[in-house]
């Protein structure tokens, strides 16, 4: 008698047990689609960047939103179809989160934040290693830890980091710097391709280069700008700059009053 109470009582147990171990595995899953869900969240800010151009940036917001769903969506589809089962994340999903990380890293190291891009790069890898290809999965237990913490440094460090002294400079070369660090280092590869395929184009004795504006020598600008140079900064440079930014973004970095934007030579065209 006892000992048939004590049977049905273990079976209970046992019952109750695994009851309650398959609802904390399916648990589990649930968390670690959410961590998913909010780890992917570190590419948007970066991809935001890429589809900075007005006014598309408008619609771009929608597109990197897109995006975000489009990664996470084999999670939730396993959770809520597949309860108790790995989302399978590999494949051409694995492969592009990994292109994404190059891209958005790359991006910011190409600007002055050149530090911070590289944790950047880290912190995004350490975060959504798991879903990554199988061969870049890492044996380390506190890879979202490491990956959390690289991402807050990368921002400390990019906040602390002191703006350097462009006040010596050339104007125009003021504005190109401060852009191509405000933007990142993919749209200032496709300004300065732009600038310099018009130059060649349109004859003019001007080209762009990383550090700024430089005559079709290569020499130093002079001083003073011809007529013809300052014309083409306003028709063609700063009429690229304010498909990025305002009227006054510019003028506080243009010294002289001539240089500055008026009504009359401000003329962005903002056709795609």
């Amino acid at each position: 008698m006892l000992g048939g109470d004590t049977s049905e009582i273990t079976n209970d147990r046992s019952g109750l047990s695994s009851e309650n171990l398959l609802g904390s595995t399916r648990q589990q899953y649930w968390i670690e689609a959410m961590q998913f869900a909010a780890h992917a969240l570190v590419f948007c800010p970066f991809m935001s960047l890429l589809g900075a151009r007005r006014p598309q940036n408008r619609m771009w917001e929608f597109i990197v939103f897109s995006l975000w769903l489009v990664l996470i969506l084999p999670a939730f589809e396993t959770m809520l179809l597949h309860p108790g089962q790995l989302p399978d994340t590999q494949g051409i999903r694995a492969w592009f989160m990994l292109i994404l990380i190059g891209v958005s890293a790359l991006n910011i190291i190409l600007s002055r934040f050149w530090f911070s891009g590289i944790l950047i790069g880290a912190s995004q890898f350490m975060l959504v290693n798991p879903n990554l290809p199988n061969w870049t999965h890492l044996n380390y237990s506190h890879a979202m830890e490491a990956g959390l913490s690289l991402a807050i440094a990368s921002f400390v460090i990019a906040f602390l980091q002191p703006k350097p002294d462009r006040s010596k400079i050339r104007e125009e070369d003021r504005v190109w710097l401060d852009y191509r660090d405000m933007f990142g280092g993919m749209w200032a590869l496709r300004i300065k391709e732009r600038i310099n395929q018009s130059a060649v184009m349109y004859d003019w004795d001007l080209r762009l280069t990383w550090a700024g504006f430089v005559t079709a020598d290569g020499l130093d600008l002079p001083e003073e700008l011809p007529e013809r140079t300052q014309q083409v900064l306003h028709q063609h440079f700063y009429n690229l700059m304010r498909k990025f930014v305002a009227r006054d973004w510019i003028n506080i970095r243009l010294n002289h009053p001539g240089s500055k934007l008026t009504d009359e030579t401000d003329k962005p065209d903002l056709k795609p």
